[in-house]
């Protein structure tokens, strides 16, 4: 995978203590510099592994710290576990291999386009449990195609809260509002 200058971002921050929310011997917790949801947590290992596909066997550990020091994230917010999407990209846009923690409100201005919605809502962002069953399974995972990858990020908008499925991600942004108002009106 090539990688420009923009893609050392996430390295830079984890270099600078004072993004850092929570750090162990093995990994740091900073906030997502764009953030399409309320909480948005990147958990990144000091390791230098660019992607899931550099990951072995012998990293499962690792991966399961790096989900323990995000629930400590998640923590801090008062919400519930059951709040949060957790995953990994299957093709990232930046360099380090980094686990996001995203409340499922998805109520940001950062969530601009379709691909990014999808890039969280499909099987492009892959669970922890697939991960850790693949690694034990087979050693490693398997890097899919481009076109794979490009075909999630083009499937039929679909709302993480029920069954609604908006023609246009506008559709789809006030529809999740209408989701989050309908939430404050409960509490």
């Amino acid at each position: 995978m090539e990688w420009d200058l923009k893609s050392f971002e996430l390295i830079k921050k984890i270099n600078d203590v004072q993004a850092r929310l929570f750090v162990s011997e093995l990994a740091v917790v900073i906030k997502d510099a764009y953030p399409i949801a309320a909480f948005h947590f990147l958990v990144l290992p000091w390791k230098d592994i660019d992607s899931v596909y550099d990951l072995t066997i012998g990293d499962i550990s690792l991966l399961q710290h790096m989900e323990e020091l995000g629930w400590k994230a998640v923590a801090s917010t008062g919400l519930p576990k059951e709040s949060f999407d957790v995953g990994y990209h299957m093709q990232p846009s930046q360099r380090r291999l980094h686990l996001h923690l995203v409340s499922k409100d998805y109520n940001s201005p950062f969530l601009k386009d379709p691909f990014r919605w999808n890039a969280f809502h499909t099987d492009f962002f892959i669970k922890l449990d697939h991960i850790l069953q693949t690694l034990h399974m087979n050693g490693q995972m398997k890097k899919p195609s481009h076109e794979h990858t490009y075909s999630l990020l083009v499937t039929p908008l679909r709302c993480n809260q029920c069954s609604h499925a908006p023609k246009t991600f506008l559709k789809l942004k006030a529809h999740l509002k209408q989701h989050a108002e309908e939430k404050n009106c409960n509490t």
